[in-house]
């Protein structure tokens, strides 16, 4: 019998064991638009793993991130343990070049169009992402368009300027009526809740809106009845700063809501959820799973602070963007905090990218991106990437006080040390309730 049990022993040791996990790829065959793949996962202690002819360099945890140039076609990647080994997993990733030439501007004579949808975006510039949104149209905005680029119809707005609307968002307008329309005048109604302020109008017409400082810059176009074609009215706003602007039959409305800085309700957004995993990290952890740990951990610390706290998701649930923003303006919130973790496009190099970064979109949230930047670099001891202006849907809406916070990078290998400390959580929850208390402090 011992010698059958040390017969299988021998067996056992002598067949390869799969002492690693890549957590990404996730898929054996992809292919990509760009000349560059990272492979990231563990390592079993005192194992090794070859990826081709390139040892990997796991860190004290096993955790591992390799990067590898892409050649056009079919790049073939083998994972083993020593070099030029048995082969344990075989990766086929394709590089297919793509090519990004923007079409020239074509200008023509002016053209009637209406909008066909509602909240069509008014923009800078002919680009579909960015900080370039000038306001939000309803169905039925007669418009003038004087050229095309790409996917977008230019506006004119006045001699001296235009902006840029979606073309699948328009369509000729076949009424024999001019797009110019008149000011009719103004008014101001107040209640618990908000001051209301409307502008009359003699239909829908482009408009937007910039806040500047405590100001709040409104501008209708195309009204034949005003100095260069446009009507101008600026607002003065007391803190948080925050508004909603709605165009409806003619009526532009500014509501200016009356919010309580003593005790503000707090929205905590635990990022992805359900269906939508987020990034995978090197310890095959996911996002998701990692940001509702954290949310959760957020509440119980401000909740120890006194403060109102709900949150968009309590559990491993999938809620679209637009419920998050919804479930926040219909609650009233004034502070927005969503929490997530970093990850890196496929072509970038993971060991280059680490630390913390706070994300705002409306000027008047940049000093609570500020506020928790600085106190969460502080409490995780990560490297402090800055606060950065991005167009993430939940922190567009201008009702709420929003920021979208990053909190490590899943993908490197140093930043993976700290996500993993059994005090992780814990940081993440100070850091931010600090940030928050400095904001209200400062605001008061």
């Amino acid at each position: 019998m011992k010698k059958i049990i040390l017969l299988l022993i021998t067996v056992l040791n002598l067949l390869p064991v799969n002492a690693y996990e890549i957590a990404f790829p996730q898929e054996k065959e992809l292919t990509l638009p760009y000349n560059g793949i990272f492979f990231v996962g563990k390592v079993n202690k005192k194992e090794n793993l070859w990826i081709n002819d390139v040892k990997v360099q796991p860190t004290k945890n096993g955790s591992f991130a390799s990067t590898f140039q892409l050649n056009p076609g079919e790049n073939i990647f083998v994972v083993t343990n020593r070099k030029n080994g048995d082969e344990f997993s075989k990766y086929t990733i394709n590089y297919s070049k793509t090519n990004n030439v923007d079409s020239k501007l074509l200008e023509f004579s002016t053209q009637d169009c209406k909008t066909v949808v509602d909240n069509v975006i008014l923009r800078k510039t002919p680009e579909d992402f960015g900080i370039n949104r000038l306001g939000y149209l309803p169905k039925n905005t007669d418009l003038q368009i004087t050229g095309i680029q790409n996917e977008f119809s230019r506006v004119y707005l006045n001699p001296n300027l235009s902006a840029w609307v979606l073309s699948k968002d328009i369509i000729p307008e076949q009424r024999e009526i001019a797009t110019v329309g008149e000011f009719r005048g103004e008014s101001i109604n107040s209640d618990n809740f908000a001051d209301v302020y409307t502008y009359k109008f003699s239909k829908n017409l482009p408009y937007s809106v910039i806040f500047d400082k405590n100001m709040l810059d409104i501008t209708v176009y195309n009204v034949e009845n005003r100095t260069d074609e446009k009507f101008n009215s600026k607002l003065s706003l007391k803190p948080p700063y925050c508004y909603s602007v709605k165009m409806k039959d003619g009526d532009l409305n500014v509501s200016v809501p009356k919010m309580n800085l003593n005790n503000p309700k707090i929205i905590i957004d635990a990022g992805h959820g359900g269906k939508e995993p987020g990034a995978v990290g090197c310890m095959s952890d996911l996002e998701k799973d990692m940001n509702l740990k954290a949310a959760k951990a957020l509440r119980r610390e401000l909740k120890s602070r006194n403060y109102n706290v709900l949150m968009t998701r309590n559990s491993d649930k999938y809620v679209s963007l637009k419920d998050r923003v919804n479930y926040t303006r219909d609650k009233k919130g004034v502070i927005f905090v969503s929490l997530h973790m970093n990850s890196v496009p496929e072509s970038a190099d993971p060991n280059t990218h680490k630390g913390t970064e706070t994300y705002y979109y409306n000027d008047f949230s940049k000093l609570l991106a500020s506020s928790i930047q600085g106190n969460l670099t502080k409490s995780l001891g990560t490297r402090d990437n800055g606060v950065k202006q991005a167009s993430f849907a939940v922190i567009r809406p201008t009702e709420y006080v929003g920021v979208l916070v990053e909190t490590v990078f899943m993908v490197n290998p140093e930043d993976v040390a700290i996500y993993k400390s059994k005090d992780y959580f814990k940081k993440v929850s100070i850091g931010v309730s600090d940030g928050v208390d400095k904001y209200l402090q400062e605001l008061n």
